[in-house]
C-alpha cells in the first residue's frame, strides 16, 4: 500500500517529467506550439490534482505562473480568470454562507429539513438532493449550491455531535449528493445552466432555430427524474455505505434543539432577510430586468448580499457580518476556480480545443447511434478540465457540422452533449458546485474521483439513451433526416 506521501512525491515528479515533454518536442501537424504546450500545463495540473502533489488550491494557480513565463499568454490576460465573475459570486456566497454560521441560522434551516426528511442519513440526503435540484432549476447552479452547503454543514455537525459514525458514511456522500444534484437540476430548465441557453443562442443565431423553455424542459425534466435517483442509490448504496436506520438518539437531539433554539435574535433575522433577498433576486433576475430595465447578474446580486451583511447594524455596535467572520470563508477554492477558467481559456484561445475536436472526422463510418455516445462521452471527460459552457460553446458548431456530414438530424448530437456538459462529476474545477463543495473541506480528491468516475460512465449512458429516445418518441424526429430549418445553404457550408 502506497503511503500519500509516497503518491504525492511521485505526481510531483511525473507531472514535471510530463510537461517537459510537451514542452521539448514538437507539437502535431495542423497543431500550433502555444496548443500543445497548453496541452502540457492541462496534463501538468491534472496529475497534480489527481496525486495533491502540492495542495490542490496551489494547483490553480499553475497556469498565473506558467502561462507568462513561456510567453504563451500575457499576464494580464491570464490574471483576470482569478477577477472572473464567477469567482466574484464565489466570493459573495461565501460571506453570506459565513454570516449565517456565524449568526446561527444555518441550525434553524437545518432542523426545519430535518424534520421534514427525517433522521435516517439515506432519507436526509434523498431530501437535500430533492431541494437543490429543484431550486437549481431556477437559480444558477453555484447559488444552489452555496445557499445549501452551510445548512448541510449544520446538519453533519448535528449528526455527529449524537453519532458514533464514519465521515464517508454521510458527510461525504452528503455533500457530494448536494453538487450532483444541482448541477443535474440545472439541466432540466433552459435558465437552470448557461450550457443550456449557449445551444439555445447558437440553434437561434445560426440556424434560427428556436427552443422554446417547455421544449426544453419536455428532454430535460424526465432525464432528471431518472438520474436523480440513480446518483442518490449509486452514492449511499454503492460507493459509500449510508445507513437506512432511524437515529433515535439524533430524534432525540432534534426534539431538545427545537426546545432550546427559542425565538431568532434580531442578527439572524437581517441575515435571513438579506438572504431570503439575495435568493429572490437569483430567482427573478431575468423578470426584474426585463420589467424595470436593469442589468442584474448572479454576481452583482451575491457581491450586493455580502455588501449588505457589512452594512446593516444588528445593536450593540455590531453589524450583521464582521469581517473576521468573513476572513474564515475558503480563500483557496477562488484560486482553484481561478485556475480552472485560466485553463479553459487557454484550450480555446490556443485552438487546443477545436484540434480535440477535429478528431470527429476520424468516426465517419461508424454506427450514429455509438457516434453519439462517443460524442457525449468526450464533453463528459474534456469538461472535467474545461469550462461546461466553453466545451459546449466550442464543440456545439463542429458537432452540428459533423452530423450534417452524415446527414443525420443534428439535434440528436448537440442537446444529449449539452446536457452531459454538466455530469462531469469527478474534479473540483469540472463544475462550480463540484469546487464549491470540495471547498467545505470535507472531501479529498479521491473520494470525489472514486464517486465521479463511476457517475460519469453512468451519465454517458443515461443521458445518450433518454436524449434519443424523447427525441423519437415526443417530437417525432427521424434521427436520419436533415430537419427542415437547415437551408441547403447551410448544409453545403
Amino acid at each position: 500500500m502506497f503511503k500519500k506521501n509516497n503518491i504525492s512525491n511521485f505526481g510531483l515528479i511525473f507531472g514535471i517529467f510530463l510537461f517537459s515533454i510537451f514542452f521539448y518536442t514538437s507539437p502535431p501537424k495542423d497543431l500550433e506550439y502555444v496548443a500543445w504546450v497548453t496541452a502540457g500545463v492541462a496534463v501538468l495540473m491534472t496529475v497534480w490534482w489527481v496525486t495533491e502533489a502540492v495542495p490542490i488550491y496551489a494547483t490553480g494557480l499553475v497556469p498565473l505562473v506558467l502561462f507568462p513565463i513561456l510567453g504563451l499568454f500575457e499576464l494580464k490576460e491570464v490574471s483576470s480568470s482569478y477577477a472572473h465573475p464567477l469567482v466574484l459570486l464565489f466570493l459573495g456566497g461565501f460571506i453570506i454562507a459565513s454570516a449565517m454560521e456565524s449568526s446561527g441560522l444555518h441550525k434553524r434551516i437545518a432542523l426545519k429539513i430535518l424534520s421534514f426528511s427525517g433522521t435516517s442519513p439515506s432519507k436526509i440526503i434523498a431530501g437535500f438532493m430533492f431541494s437543490t435540484a429543484i431550486l437549481s432549476m431556477w437559480v444558477s447552479n453555484t447559488a444552489s449550491t452555496i445557499m445549501m452547503l452551510p445548512i448541510a454543514m449544520s446538519v453533519i455537525n448535528i449528526f455527529y455531535n449524537k453519532n458514533n459514525i464514519n465521515k464517508n458514511n454521510f458527510a461525504i456522500p452528503l455533500l457530494l449528493a448536494i453538487a450532483y444534484s444541482a448541477s443535474i437540476g440545472g439541466s432540466a430548465t433552459l435558465i437552470g445552466t448557461p450550457t443550456n441557453i449557449m445551444l439555445a443562442s447558437i440553434l437561434s443565431d445560426s440556424y434560427n432555430y428556436q427552443i422554446s423553455f417547455i421544449d426544453w424542459f419536455t428532454i430535460g425534466f424526465p432525464i432528471v427524474l431518472v438520474l436523480l435517483p440513480i446518483v442518490w442509490i449509486f452514492l449511499s448504496k454503492v460507493i459509500f455505505r449510508v445507513s437506512s436506520q432511524k437515529s433515535k438518539a439524533l430524534e432525540k437531539t432534534l426534539l431538545d434543539l427545537n426546545k432550546k433554539i427559542g425565538r431568532a435574535s434580531k442578527k439572524e433575522k437581517i441575515v435571513a432577510l438579506i438572504f431570503l433577498s439575495t435568493a429572490c433576486l437569483w430567482i427573478f433576475r431575468k423578470l426584474i430586468n426585463e420589467s424595470l430595465g436593469f442589468t442584474l447578474n448572479d454576481t452583482s446580486i451575491g457581491i450586493l448580499g455580502a455588501l449588505l451583511l457589512f452594512i446593516i447594524p444588528t445593536g450593540n455596535n455590531e453589524r450583521a457580518c464582521s469581517w473576521n467572520t468573513a476572513n474564515k470563508i475558503p480563500w483557496g477554492v477562488l484560486f482553484l476556480v481561478g485556475g480552472g477558467i485560466a485553463l479553459s481559456k487557454a484550450f480555446k484561445s490556443s485552438g487546443l480545443a477545436m484540434w480535440i475536436g477535429s478528431f470527429s472526422n476520424y468516426l465517419y463510418g461508424f454506427d450514429v447511434y455509438f457516434l453519439i455516445l462517443i460524442s457525449v462521452l468526450v464533453i463528459i471527460f474534456l469538461t472535467e478540465l474545461n469550462s461546461n459552457t466553453a466545451t459546449v460553446a466550442t464543440f456545439t458548431p463542429i458537432l452540428i457540422i459533423f452530423a450534417l456530414g452524415l446527414e443525420v438530424n443534428p439535434l440528436y448530437f448537440v442537446i444529449p452533449t449539452t446536457i452531459a456538459a454538466s455530469c462531469a462529476f469527478m474534479l473540483p474545477i469540472a463544475t462550480p458546485p463540484n469546487a464549491v463543495i470540495f471547498g467545505s473541506g470535507e472531501i479529498d480528491i479521491k473520494n470525489m474521483i472514486k464517486a465521479g468516475l463511476g457517475l460519469n460512465l453512468i451519465s454517458i449512458l443515461v443521458v445518450s439513451s433518454m436524449s434519443i429516445l424523447i427525441l423519437n418518441l415526443i417530437f417525432g424526429y427521424e434521427i436520419m433526416s436533415i430537419p427542415s430549418w437547415i437551408s441547403s445553404n447551410q448544409f453545403n457550408n
